[in-house]
């Protein structure tokens, strides 16, 4: 993975075989981003999806591995237990121009994703729900 500072925060690219969500954590670490947005495009040589299912309480998940082309990767880092947890959704194109779209658990590029990270200049924090298993995102200040 490249990175480069910008005045609203930072652009990345990432490299064939490289994991989107493994970069993404290890990227704010190093540059200690405690909250963004970020957004991008490339192609993906396969990811993980899920579908969260309220009722169920629980993600289904699926993986594709495929050549997928990502049209739309959209989402926020937040801190969870003082450590940085990207939330990342995607819509990833067929061959047949069909997409596919959902959480990511995890992609891995298959030619390059590029990545805009809008950073927040606050720390942003997740905390549990009482109504299901997640820890969402909460505007206050960390603990």
């Amino acid at each position: 993975m490249q990175y480069r500072k910008t005045p609203f925060g930072y652009l990345l690219v990432l490299d064939r075989g490289d994991e989107l969500i493994r970069g993404l954590i290890a990227f704010a670490r190093r540059e200690d981003v405690d909250a963004a947005a970020l957004y991008g495009i490339g192609a993906v040589s396969s990811v993980e999806l899920a579908f969260f299912r309220l009722h169920l309480n629980r993600y289904e998940r699926r993986t594709f591995s495929e050549e997928l082309e990502a049209c739309s990767i959209v989402g926020n880092l937040a801190l969870l237990d003082d450590e940085p947890l990207p939330h990342v959704h995607g819509v990833f194109g067929r061959p047949d121009f069909s997409t596919i779209g959902g959480h990511i658990f995890e992609a891995v590029v298959g030619i390059t994703l590029e990545i805009s990270v809008h950073t927040v200049p606050t720390a942003v924090v997740r905390r549990p729900v009482d109504y299901c298993d997640l820890k969402l995102m909460r505007l206050e200040e960390p603990r």
